[in-house]
């Protein structure tokens, strides 16, 4: 009975004395900078215990959230459409050479007919003002009643859209063989020469491809070289001689002065008014568009002086 109190005693004894020595048990140490839990939470064992769950930030990749952090927005700026416009204006300024009307003449008879009678080049702004092109109309050419030309700005092309008599739409597209070349012609008068081919992309045959090439020999004469598809080669099977009709109508080159057409940019050759005051237009697809909107198109006009001056 002594000896059980006795050992229950000590016991008793050594508990307490490990209790006031005012250390942590090596378990319990913290082994990062983490807090300990306070007295009142519950401690779950290292065994059930589930891992630390991390917060992952959401990253959001719309244009609003770049703009919101200061991040650059890697979406090309937009142009608008009078900027398009002016770019398309540009690119197609020296084929305004062909602006007026012609007398042509095929090469080889074609039937009855031999000649054009008197077709004429002219600005479209009515149909599609943010991609105008230049239309060539013709009663009695055999290959084509219109010819519609404009530039595709998004891949660099040329493009035409030709109606024949039966009225079968072909489409072409293409770049200039024989870049744009000014020289001093016979009259002492700078001239404007180039080749501009364009391969048929919608036919329905391959012996059906044709190929459209308008060779500018100077500011008064231009062919239309006519090819079909043969193997991999294009064989030509007509031209087309072009002699303006009168004086230079369209000439593309600079110092125009106050006679710049104030919708497409080339050398005006009639007068428009508005409100007592009177702008030049270089043809009569010009003078249409003009007198169908003159407020917007004077508008325009002004502000491309006034970028063109800052």
């Amino acid at each position: 009975m002594h000896t059980r109190r006795y050992a229950l005693l000590l016991s008793l004894i050594l508990v307490a004395g490990c209790q006031d020595t005012g250390e942590e048990p090596i378990t319990s140490r913290q082994t990062d900078s983490s807090p300990a839990p306070s007295a009142s939470e519950p401690v779950a064992s290292q065994e059930n215990a589930a891992p630390p769950q991390m917060e992952i930030p959401t990253i959001s990749l719309s244009e609003s959230s770049a703009s919101q952090s200061g991040a650059p927005s890697t979406k090309p700026a937009q142009k608008s459409a009078a900027q398009k416009r002016r770019d398309l204006l540009a690119a197609m300024k020296p084929l305004q050479v062909m602006l007026g009307q012609w007398r042509g003449t095929t090469q080889k008879p074609v039937g009855d007919f031999k000649g054009l009678t008197e077709p004429e080049w002219v600005w479209d702004f009515r149909t599609n003002r943010d991609e105008p092109s230049m239309v060539m109309t013709s009663k009695d050419s055999p290959y084509f009643r219109e010819v519609r030309l404009t530039y595709l700005s998004e891949n660099g092309e040329y493009q035409v859209t030709m109606t024949d008599p039966e009225n079968k739409v072909r489409t072409f597209r293409g770049k200039f063989e024989e870049e744009v070349e000014e020289f001093q012609g016979d009259d002492q008068k700078m001239h404007l020469k180039y080749k501009l081919g364009l391969e048929q992309v919608d036919a329905e045959s391959a012996r059906d491809t044709w190929k459209l090439a308008f060779n500018q020999v100077d500011n008064h004469r231009y062919l239309v070289e006519l090819s079909k598809k043969r193997g991999n080669n294009f064989i030509r099977f007509d031209t087309v001689a072009n002699q303006r009709q009168g004086t230079s109508f369209g000439k593309s080159d600079e110092g125009y002065g106050e006679r710049e057409c104030i919708i497409s940019g080339g050398l005006g050759t009639m007068q428009v008014s508005y409100q007592g005051k009177s702008y030049w237009v270089c043809c009569s697809g010009c003078k249409a568009a003009f007198e169908e909107d003159p407020e917007s198109w004077i508008a325009e006009y002004k502000a491309k002086k006034g970028n063109d001056e800052t």
